[in-house]
């Protein structure tokens, strides 16, 4: 969605009063009383309309300042994580629409008390710290109860005192053409009250922005992508409400050897002619160490073998994945004439189909394709 600065055309140091003229301005211009069948001014007219819900209220208009549009928390057009109850504040400035043509009206509580937004980070940990676990320092900005007003907004020996305006109510009446509806009020900005001396340290808005440092366990298996949740650390809770949570997105270096595929490991080892005509013992590495693997005679190239209990932990088990050796057979490319010379021996045996099974059985095929 689009800036709600850029929206309601206005800077982002704007006044309230600044904001609420352009709101208005642009809410009569796009109303759906207006627009009859306009698909486009209704889909304006609740992006302005969500714009402002936003930049009206000092408190929102902050964590949006802060963190984007991500920080609010409960935001109906926020995607997934919306529920109905959250559809309440859609129209919110012009009220409840359809509750006042059947006679009803808001009954949103705006001093009840209201859980903090959560937060996003991401952090880059390495293969190895992916395989075996890890414990990681992060450090989260996020907004705090201003300690000198205790979240009041109101500096010391001051109060809040009932909004004059809407007499509490957090709204006030306007008539547009057919409807009755309610609009935030612009004096309290829907709180109900007014501070008359605001905070100096939070400017009245209860909250003030921190560096939180916080120790996180990486459990072994974690795989690039997955999100680990750290419980009550997020932004601060409104009215008394709880904090919200932190959520670590962790993001895994690739390795220059392994690869990983679910709770596998693959890895691709180059080997020769000889060793796999003939057969060999290898020394391949794992991330426990090197292991002994045995090569059997006549070993086709692309051939994978298994070495048990070399994979990542399985974070829904106890389960290990397995270690996959994929065999490349390696053609030289420059050679010596000892070299050639000794292939050159081999050419005899290279035309006997008793050795060359899959060769025999691909000239049968051609023959056929050509009967």
């Amino acid at each position: 969605m689009a800036d709600y600065y850029d929206l309601l055309g206005v800077s982002k140091s704007a006044s309230a009063d600044e904001i609420k003229k352009a709101y208005k301005k642009l809410a009569l211009k796009y109303h759906p009383d207006r627009n009859k069948g306009d698909k486009g001014a209704e889909d304006k007219f609740k992006k302005v309309n969500q714009a402002y819900e936003v930049l009206s209220d000092p408190e929102k208009r902050q964590i949006y300042d802060q963190f984007g549009e991500d920080g609010l928390k409960g935001n109906p057009f926020q995607g997934k994580g919306a529920n109905f109850s959250d559809f309440g504040d859609m129209f919110h400035n012009f009220g409840d629409i359809f509750g006042d043509f059947f006679g009803g009206g808001p009954g949103r509580r705006r001093n009840s008390p209201m859980q903090g937004s959560d937060l996003l980070t991401r952090i880059t940990i390495s293969f190895e710290e992916s395989y075996n676990g890890a414990e990681k320092d992060i450090t989260i900005a996020r907004s705090t109860t201003c300690s000198s007003c205790s979240g009041s907004g109101a500096e010391k020996g001051s109060s809040k005192k009932t909004c004059n305006t809407c007499n509490g109510a957090g709204q006030v009446r306007i008539s547009q053409g057919f409807f009755s509806l309610a609009q935030t009020c612009p004096t309290c900005h829907g709180e109900g009250n007014v501070v008359e001396k605001p905070c100096k340290k939070c400017s009245g808005t209860g909250f003030v922005k921190e560096d939180r440092n916080i120790a996180i366990n990486i459990p072994p298996g974690i795989a690039s992508g997955m999100k680990m949740k750290v419980s009550r650390e997020g932004n601060s809770g409104m009215n008394g409400g709880p904090r919200g949570d932190i959520y670590v997105e962790i993001r895994v270096k690739k390795h220059p050897l392994f690869e990983r595929e679910g709770d596998d490991i693959y890895i691709e080892m180059p080997i020769s002619y000889s060793q796999a005509v003939l057969g060999d013992k290898v020394s391949v590495p794992t991330m426990k160490g090197k292991v002994e693997m045995k090569i059997p005679p006549g070993t086709q190239p692309g051939t994978k073998m298994r070495l048990k209990d070399k994979g990542f932990a399985s974070l829904s088990n106890r389960m290990r994945g397995f270690q996959y050796v994929v065999l490349k057979l390696e053609v030289p490319r420059n050679i010596s004439e000892n070299h050639k010379k000794a292939v050159e021996q081999l050419k005899p045996f290279e035309k006997d189909h008793k050795e060359r099974p899959t060769f025999k059985d691909y000239l049968d095929k051609v023959k056929n394709l050509f009967k």
